[in-house]
């Protein structure tokens, strides 16, 4: 299923709170990854960060009142509320809230949100008294209800001192909800779980074997699995992961680990996924003596036994037989020529009962960026999708995933 073009165009709102400081950093997210923004400020907000900053940022005036000169001549928030793809209130005060949700139009800022049929996504932000206030909660409730995207804020210390819940989320994790709020959701309702970084072997209490995976083509999967609208696991070993909160993150160490995990989440959880994509550089091989303590240096040789880790992909292969749910879909990585990786992946689809194989090359995919892949169904189709990023090739994949 072809996606449509993301829409882009965000109006980006802030009001009267010492997180206003993040607002900077968030239009600059924006604007590095190509969205244009706009920003309406109310009177408040002013007093934390000047309009002078976001212009510079964003490229474009800023709108502080019905009367300013970008107000186009008092029906500038009109302007603003049609042009927008997304508004996103980031920060959203407690007091505003609290007028948004009774319909007020007081500012340029309530006007444009009476005005706009774009999606609205809130970022609240407040002392966790307010915002845990019955009031406060009620508010969002219903605007939720209405159909307005709640970016959850972050338990910590406060600007006020206070400790708990009522920090507005970070930048990163508000771009990423309105990226879910400005795409098509064909992924909704879809549970997904993925697997990826590397495994470690344990040799002794300070040496592991592993590999060179970096993870991001795995956390590249789990961010566009979200964006496009599924309820996303991620198992990973042992490296930096940015995504969502709202992604569910395992952390585990060894193949062992990712088994049990696994399984664990396909058969046993009430979270059973209807996709399972196993992008991890599992371990084939372990050694078959962990010892208690550091091996010391020798001055011979030292020799491994080394034992065959469970195949989690061929596993559930077999668990699954002739059902047609979880999805499965695996990843090959080889080093050698096109036509032996191709043979590779179909072989692979064959010997674990997959339904899609991933094939690519370790110079193309180790701690990269991009990607070059080749996806193999059982179908018989066959495609090469060209070096690109890793989260456009996460999109191909999905896109594929969704035809099987």
């Amino acid at each position: 299923m072809a996606q449509r073009v993301e829409r882009r165009k965000i109006v980006l709102g802030i009001t009267g709170s010492i997180a206003a400081y993040k607002s900077a950093e968030l239009a600059r997210l924006f604007v590095s990854r190509g969205y244009p923004v706009k920003v309406a400020m109310t009177e408040a907000a002013r007093e934390f960060i000047s309009a002078l900053t976001l212009e510079a940022i964003t490229g474009n005036p800023v709108s502080t009142d019905f009367w300013s000169e970008s107000a186009a001549s008092g029906i500038g928030h009109i302007e603003l509320a049609d042009w927008a793809d997304a508004v996103v209130v980031a920060p959203a005060s407690a007091d505003f809230i609290a007028k948004y949700r009774a319909g007020f139009a007081e500012n340029q800022l309530l006007a444009l949100l009476l005005a706009t049929r774009a999606p609205v996504i809130l970022a609240p932000a407040m002392n966790v008294n307010m915002y845990e206030h019955q009031r406060t909660q009620e508010n969002l409730r219903e605007l939720k209800e209405r159909g307005v995207q709640i970016v959850d804020p972050e338990e910590g210390v406060l600007a006020c001192g206070w400790n708990g819940r009522g920090r507005m989320a970070s930048p990163w994790e508000v771009f990423y909800n309105v990226r879910r709020g400005l795409s098509e959701q064909d992924y909704a309702g879809k549970k997904v779980l993925i697997t990826t970084g590397p495994t470690r072997e344990a040799i002794d209490p300070v040496r592991f074997i592993s590999n060179r995976s970096s993870g991001k083509m795995g956390v590249a999967l789990a961010r566009e699995a979200f964006r496009r609208g599924a309820d996303v696991t991620l198992i990973h070993g042992q490296v930096p992961v940015k995504v969502p909160s709202a992604v569910r993150c395992l952390e585990v160490t060894s193949a062992e680990d990712m088994y049990q995990q696994v399984m664990r989440e396909t058969y046993e959880s009430e979270l059973q996924p209807d996709i399972v994509i196993m992008a991890a550089a599992v371990a084939d091989y372990r050694p078959k003596d962990v010892s208690h303590s550091k091996i010391k240096k020798l001055d011979e040789s030292l020799s491994l036994a080394l034992v065959r880790n469970k195949d989690i992909l061929k596993e559930l292969g077999a668990r699954r037989a002739d059902n047609p749910r979880p999805v499965l879909v695996g990843f090959a990585v080889e080093t050698g020529e096109i036509d032996e990786l191709i043979e590779e992946a179909r072989e692979k689809l064959q010997r674990k009962n997959a339904d899609m194989i991933v094939g690519n090359f370790a110079a193309d995919a180790f701690d990269l960026d991009t990607n070059r892949v080749w996806l193999v169904d059982k179908h018989g189709k066959q495609s090469e999708v060209a070096t690109t990023f890793k989260s456009r090739v996460a999109n191909k994949i999905l896109d594929r995933i969704r035809k099987l």
